[in-house]
């Protein structure tokens, strides 16, 4: 994944990100309005597929009558600037929101 090393992906491939100004525990988002145009929170149903992740790390939290997804508490988020699979175009933006990884942590690889 554009040499982060080993980041969370959506079903397309998208990378998932988090943003440090959110809350893992308890899990609480703080990016709305503007940010969320950016900043596509991750939407879910019920059931989440789930591959090369362990499942007891994923969640959600409410989000305006939504469930938005977390992995380790952290509420996920879809960059618009990623345009195809794979991309890491959100990686270190305003040194505030990175990929995040399998176990929750953020990638602090800049690639």
């Amino acid at each position: 994944m554009g040499g982060i090393g080993k980041v969370v992906t959506d079903d397309k491939g998208m990378t998932l990100y988090r943003y440090d100004k959110d809350e893992a525990n308890p899990s609480k988002w703080t990016c709305a309005g503007e940010c969320t145009k950016t900043w596509i929170p991750v939407i879910v149903q019920d059931s989440v597929q789930t591959m090369g992740v362990e499942k007891s790390l994923l969640g959600t939290v409410h989000r305006n009558g939504m469930k938005q997804l977390t992995l380790g508490g952290w509420p996920l988020y879809r960059y618009v600037g990623d345009t195809q699979a794979g991309q890491t175009n959100g990686q270190a933006k305003n040194k505030t929101w990175y990929a995040v990884t399998p176990s929750g942590t953020k990638s602090t690889s800049t690639g």
